[in-house]
Parts: structure tokens; C-alpha cells; sequence
């Protein structure tokens, strides 16, 4: 007597194959729009980087509206105001060719009455944790500076890090400022250049990597574990077919 083609093990092999298809497809497409994304943003990285530099008065101009400071983000400016030297501060765990260090950041008053983080770059450590680094002081006298134009990530790279200087037990830029009372607009700048050489960085901050990352490489690995998935269920069905025989 022949065995049941259907049976409730083949229903279930069959279900389970099915949710691992669709759940392999979902993982796929998500990757698949990360590495849109991330190219889309490398694409836009790279087109700003190559645009003239932002005058003063074109810079000032796009400060206002949120959806032009998105469009311009890495562009380079050039703008004319003071560093707060009395608000500044360092941020643990920067490295530079393995070198153990701090990135400085310090505010800066525009000639336009913005006021803004400018991203000093990287200074190496202290020789030991009682030894402060060597941070070259701002002045308060008028400055020109040369930098690149930051929208969304200021707070990414302060949120977690540990203030060295000064230490009040804020971990996000947003309650530093509060503490401070201050109030910064929603965009910083990676100092590039200075009108004063001392304060040109040795080590400014980079630029992101401009790749598109393993999204592409992923989504096409989990498009691989949804054909090997069903794959697998239409050799187990001829096996079945074989043994009702």
C-alpha cells in the first residue's frame, strides 16, 4: 500500500520552507536598500567634495533652510568669525595611525551670529592619564577658516564617547550644551584650514570611506540561502515520491 503523497510532515517541510524563502527575501531586500543608501550617500559625498568652495555669503544663506544644509553636507565653506575657547572639548578613544588620542571640538561664533562646533581634528594623548594633550588655544580675535560642512553625525560621534575636558558626566552634545548654556545650530563643521597656521590641524577629520560596503554582497548571499532552501525541499520531494512508489 502506497504511503500518503501529503502527508502532515510534507505540509510542515513545505510551510517551513516557505517562511525561510520569505524571511531570507526580506533580509535580501533590506540589505539590498542599505547599499542603495550608502551608495547614494557616497554618490552625493563625492559630487560636494568636488564643488567650489561655499563663499561666506552663500554659506549664510544656506544655514537657513535645513533641506539646503542636507544637499550641501561635505561641501567645503569658507567663513570669518571667533572660537569660544571657553567651550571646547575632547573626545577619548580617536586613533590615528594606532596612536591612542582625543578629536577637539570647540565653538565658533560666526561674523553672522551663528554659532556651531567646529571638529578640530585629532591631537595625540599625554604621555600617561595624569599628563593632559597639548592642545594649541584659540584666541579670541577674528578667524578664517576653511572647513567641511557636517549635518547629522556631530552627535553620533559625541553620544557614547567619554568627555576628557571638561568632565560632567554628559554623554550627548544636546545636554553639554544645555549645561553649558550655550545654543548650537544643527550642523558642524571639520576644520580643514585657518587663517592662523597654528590652528590649521595636523590631523583633520576624514573623510567617510567611500564604498559601498558588503550590502550588495549580502543581499545576494541571502538571495543564495533562499534557492539552496528551496532547493533542499524539492530534493527531499523526490525522495518522497520515490519511497510512495
Amino acid at each position: 500500500m502506497r504511503r500518503a503523497l501529503i502527508s502532515p510532515i510534507a505540509i510542515g517541510l513545505s510551510l517551513l520552507t516557505l517562511l525561510t524563502i520569505a524571511g531570507c527575501a526580506k533580509a535580501g531586500f533590506w540589505q539590498y536598500h542599505r547599499g542603495v543608501v550608502r551608495h547614494d550617500v557616497n554618490s552625493q559625498v563625492k559630487a560636494n567634495i568636488a564643488l567650489p568652495v561655499l563663499t561666506e555669503s552663500e554659506f549664510n544663506s544656506i544655514v537657513k533652510d535645513p533641506t539646503a544644509l542636507h544637499e550641501n553636507q561635505w561641501r567645503t565653506v569658507s567663513v570669518t568669525g571667533t572660537f569660544i575657547p571657553e567651550h571646547e572639548l575632547l573626545l577619548r578613544n580617536r586613533y590615528v595611525e594606532g596612536k591612542y588620542g582625543f578629536g577637539v571640538i570647540t565653538l565658533f561664533k560666526s561674523n553672522a551670529g551663528q554659532s556651531f562646533w567646529v571638529d578640530r581634528g585629532w591631537i595625540q594623548a599625554g604621555k600617561d592619564a595624569k599628563t593632559p594633550p597639548n592642545v594649541e588655544r584659540t584666541s579670541t580675535g577674528q578667524i578664517e577658516i576653511s572647513a567641511r560642512l557636517r549635518t547629522n553625525d556631530l552627535n553620533n560621534r559625541v553620544k557614547g564617547s567619554f568627555f576628557a575636558l571638561p568632565s560632567n558626566g554628559k554623554t550627548e552634545l544636546q545636554n553639554w550644551d544645555s549645561s553649558q548654556s550655550v545654543k548650537t545650530a544643527d550642523f558642524s563643521l571639520d576644520l580643514m584650514q585657518a587663517s592662523n597656521p597654528l590652528l590649521t590641524p595636523q590631523f583633520p577629520n576624514p573623510l567617510p570611506e567611500l564604498t559601498d560596503g558588503p550590502h550588495f554582497a549580502y543581499a545576494l548571499q541571502w538571495l543564495l540561502f533562499a534557492f539552496l532552501a528551496l532547493f533542499g525541499r524539492i530534493l527531499i520531494f523526490r525522495e518522497e515520491l520515490r519511497a510512495s512508489k
